[in-house]
């Protein structure tokens, strides 16, 4: 698994406050797998968005669950593009 190189990408909520959410979450995950992160992207937005992508692929979308994630929900959806 040292050999993967993880890439995530957030796009959040900057006029809703998603933003402490979004760098929490980040920091939890980041914990486990600093070291096969490549690049981490945020990206503010203003429509209600908080969108997680790992390698391209979406794990996880406010908009489409209509709700957030909780921690270990994340956790695992992220873990499971690793392998």
């Amino acid at each position: 698994m040292d050999q993967c190189q993880i890439a995530i990408e957030v796009v959040y909520c900057a006029g809703c406050g998603y933003w402490r959410r979004t760098t929490w979450m980040l920091c939890e995950l980041m914990t486990d797998i600093q070291h096969l992160v490549s690049d981490v992207k945020l990206i503010p937005d203003t429509k209600g968005l908080f969108e997680w992508k790992v390698n391209g692929d979406h794990v996880f979308s406010k908009a489409a669950m209509g709700r957030f994630p909780d921690m270990d929900e994340l956790r695992e959806l992220a873990y499971a593009r690793l392998d």
